[in-house]
């Protein structure tokens, strides 16, 4: 009797962990970029990641495919992100990424990251991060009164 609860316990879990995954996979599909990303560093070829890349006003997140997490799994700030190079994809790589992909390398503080994206993709990423207003530029917002709009000096 406690075997059979316990089987119909897990398999209510494996189905609702399967849902949950189906439907984080439904919604992000058409909201951003797709992309396939590592930390780095990393041997060649391996522990590549797919997720979809979407863009907000101050920081970009990956929401990995295969990951059960309701927010993003990776996040990259706009005003710290940097390119560091990029490269075309390996031998090793070439096994299981398309041949029409590249590799951007990108440095987010400490954090070393590389994104497999297509021309379309490198291109967004880039005028996403090239667009970003100088820190010089950015007001905080403790000078925005929400009833009366920006405050007088």
């Amino acid at each position: 009797m406690l075997g059979t609860i316990l089987i119909i316990v897990l398999a209510c879990l494996v189905f609702f962990g399967a849902l949950m995954a189906l439907g984080r996979f439904l919604a992000l599909r058409s909201s951003g970029i797709p992309v396939v990303i590592r930390s780095m560093p990393n041997p060649d070829g391996r522990h590549w990641r797919h997720g979809v890349l979407v863009y907000g006003g101050t920081r970009a997140r990956v929401y990995k495919l295969r990951s059960l997490r309701p927010e993003s799994d990776i996040s990259v700030s706009r005003q710290r992100t940097t390119i560091t190079g990029r490269r075309e994809i390996t031998a090793r790589e070439s096994n299981f990424l398309e041949a029409e992909l590249h590799i951007l390398c990108l440095e987010d503080g400490d954090s070393r990251w590389e994104f497999a994206l297509d021309n379309a993709g490198d291109t967004a990423l880039v005028a996403w991060l090239e667009s970003a207003p100088s820190e010089r530029f950015v007001r905080p917002l403790s000078r925005i009164d929400p009833r009366h709009g920006l405050e007088r000096h």
